[in-house]
């Protein structure tokens, strides 16, 4: 009986192992994983980065560029963690407070630092946000009957129910060939609390501008829907007036070159050897970072894992006669 305890409590920790680790998709939808961490992050491979407009509400990540990300002196509400050492930040004598929501210390917040050689929070908040990219971008490249919107431009409401839905969760998927809002113009997605949007935007970015306003409805929020920029060797531009555009934008293999903007949520994007440039009032506010959610699985093996410590103490009781 000793060791049925002991085994009971080895699937126990085994459980709780299972539960804090993040998952891509779960029943519901996606997760951002470790990229939920970061509202700015930059892919590596980035020859040069930009980030000049104040403040940045945000926590912001640097891969593994092969130059260096120049930070202008700014006030950074968030920390910035780099992949790798000091050469890789310009004029980064920094200011601000990172807040409790995006990870300071409760309740005042901690101040802003830049954290070198972090290769392994980055590296990993890269690999969530690519996965993500690949795993919902694999839908448009198997044509797999998603509701094409073809040039997405203009006024223009997604409706969430409208798209492809994900077998056994509520993501529902879209193809587009260009997203281009236009200046004075909105996209509107409208989704519930427990749906997911995913745009895959195909062409190779060029022809993309975000120079309007994305808005949300319904109950739907910026961590779950997913800008997805799947084509390479373009330029995502934008300069949209000081519209707010929410979501999380994926732009992993184009230049990047946003400014005069507000985006209520998280980007994360440069390809290999182009630009990333966050710059002239292009602000952002990230949301607060969520705690990882266990997947259903993972709280049934709790469950048991719980009730087989309980059981196994219970045995180890000592008998007391009289």
């Amino acid at each position: 009986m000793r060791r049925f305890g002991k085994a009971i409590a080895i699937l126990s920790l085994m459980s709780v192992l299972l539960v804090v680790r993040p998952a891509l998709v779960h029943a519901q939808g996606f997760s951002l994983g470790a990229f939920d961490q970061f509202g700015i992050l930059i892919n590596s491979g980035v020859a040069n980065a930009d980030v000049n407009t104040a403040p940045v509400n945000a926590n912001i990540g640097v891969g593994n560029i092969t130059g260096s990300l120049n930070l202008h002196n700014e006030q950074v509400n968030g920390v910035v963690d780099v992949y790798g050492g000091t050469s890789m930040i310009s004029n980064g004598a920094i200011t601000g407070t990172q807040p409790a929501r995006l990870g300071g210390a409760s309740p005042g917040g901690s101040a802003a630092t830049i954290n070198y050689n972090q290769s392994t929070i980055v590296g990993a908040a890269i690999s969530a946000a690519l996965n993500l990219s690949t795993t919902y971008g694999s839908y448009a490249s198997a044509a797999t009957g998603l509701a094409n919107l073809g040039t997405l431009n203009g006024n223009h409401a997604v409706s969430a129910t409208n798209g492809f839905k994900v077998s056994g969760t509520q993501s529902y998927v879209f193809q587009a060939t260009t997203l281009s809002i236009g200046n004075g113009n909105t996209l509107t997605i409208n989704g519930t609390s427990s749906q997911y949007v995913i745009i895959d935007v195909t062409g190779n970015g060029n022809g993309s501008n975000l120079n309007g306003a994305l808005a949300l409805t319904g109950g739907i929020t910026p961590d779950q829907v997913l800008i997805n920029f799947t084509g390479s060797g373009g330029n995502v531009q934008g300069a949209a007036n000081g519209a707010t555009l929410s979501g999380t934008f994926l732009i992993p293999y184009d230049t990047v070159q946003l400014n005069s903007l507000t985006i209520n949520g998280h980007i994360f994007g440069g390809g290999s050897g182009t630009n990333f440039q966050f710059v002239s009032n292009a602000l952002i506010s990230q949301p607060a970072i969520q705690a990882a959610v266990p997947e259903p699985v993972s709280l049934t093996i709790l469950s048991v894992g719980v009730a087989g410590t309980l059981i196994a103490r219970r045995r180890r009781r000592p008998v007391i006669r009289v």
